[in-house]
């Protein structure tokens, strides 16, 4: 009897030897997985490309860190958010974009006169502008003085594209690649950067 329990006891300690060897054989795997996308995401370049023709857009591939892997790595963007009263523990992801716009201005000067201490004083107006940016100045004899108003809208679309059963059947909860893509309005505006962070529970 003691023979079979023995025998027991050790098939049962075999069976839980296997299953925690399977589950750490997964953990290791998603997280090689993890690894091997984020280095291929820091590694390629931003794409961009135009929509419309006239829209300035671009894509990058994101990266998935855990949340002691953001407050180390991007310890400026955890401590502004902490500032946000945002714990970092509830962060799901964060997107960082950088833009510039650049406007070729032209604009027919006007003749006006600008009343400053009960003095007139004369001076050129110029004001130019779209839907997107405006362009108000006025110059004097000694100074000019004006005002950029610039707009834009940004659309931001995340692609998930998940894995498989077998590589070609129904998709599984296991994500393969994540993108983001950043579509800038107004067509002055280009992206020059942008970072998409996923936060790992």
């Amino acid at each position: 009897m003691k023979k079979y329990l023995f025998l027991a006891a050790v098939a049962i300690v075999a069976a839980l030897a296997v299953i925690w060897a399977d589950r750490k054989i997964e953990q290791l795997t998603a997280e090689r997985d993890r690894y091997a996308g984020n280095t291929a995401a820091l590694l390629s370049d931003i794409e961009r490309y135009r929509v419309r023709d006239s829209l300035n857009a671009a894509r990058v591939q994101s990266l998935e860190l855990t949340v002691k892997e953001y407050e180390r790595f991007r310890a400026d963007d955890a401590v502004l958010i902490k500032q946000l009263k945002q714990r970092n523990r509830d962060l799901s992801a964060v997107n960082k974009t950088q833009s510039q716009t650049i406007i070729d201005l032209r604009a027919v000067p006007r003749d006006t006169v600008v009343a400053g201490d009960s003095v007139r004083v004369p001076a050129v107006a110029v004001h130019c502008g779209d839907a997107w940016f405006d362009f108000d100045g006025i110059l004097t004899a000694d100074q000019f003085t004006g005002k950029l108003t610039n707009r834009d809208s940004l659309l931001l679309a995340e692609t998930v594209k998940y894995r498989r059963f077998l590589g070609f059947l129904w998709k599984t909860r296991k994500i393969e690649d994540r993108q983001l893509d950043v579509v800038s309005k107004n067509p002055h505006t280009e992206i020059m950067g942008i970072e998409h962070v996923v936060i790992e529970k």
